[in-house]
C-alpha cells in the first residue's frame, strides 16, 4: 500500500464515521429532540454536534454526553450545552 492508497482509505473511514454519527444524531432526535436540537443549535453544525455528543466531557465526569443521557443526567447535558453556548468553560 502506498501513501495515496492510505490517504484514500482514511478518507473513506472518515466519511463512514461521519455518516454513523449523523445517523446517531437523527436517532437521538426521536428519543430526546430537545437535546439533539440544542446541540445542533449550539454548534451550528450537525456533524460538530454529533461529535460533541460522543466526546468525553470533563464537567460530566469524563463521560460522553450520550453516556450521561443514558444515566438519566439529561439536565446536566443541557447545562453543559448552555455553558458552551454562552462561552463559559466546559
Amino acid at each position: 500500500m502506498n501513501v495515496k492508497e492510505l490517504a484514500w482509505h482514511a478518507e473513506i473511514h472518515q466519511f463512514r464515521h461521519e455518516c454513523t454519527l449523523l445517523k446517531m444524531l437523527d436517532s437521538l432526535r426521536g428519543i430526546d429532540p430537545k437535546v439533539a436540537e440544542r446541540a445542533v443549535y449550539v454548534f451550528d453544525d450537525k456533524a460538530d454536534a454529533a461529535h460533541w455528543l460522543t466526546k468525553p466531557i470533563l464537567t460530566l465526569g469524563g463521560i460522553t454526553p450520550l453516556q450521561a443521557l443514558a444515566e438519566g443526567r439529561r439536565e446536566d447535558v443541557l447545562w453543559v450545552l448552555n455553558e458552551i453556548f454562552y462561552g463559559l468553560p466546559e
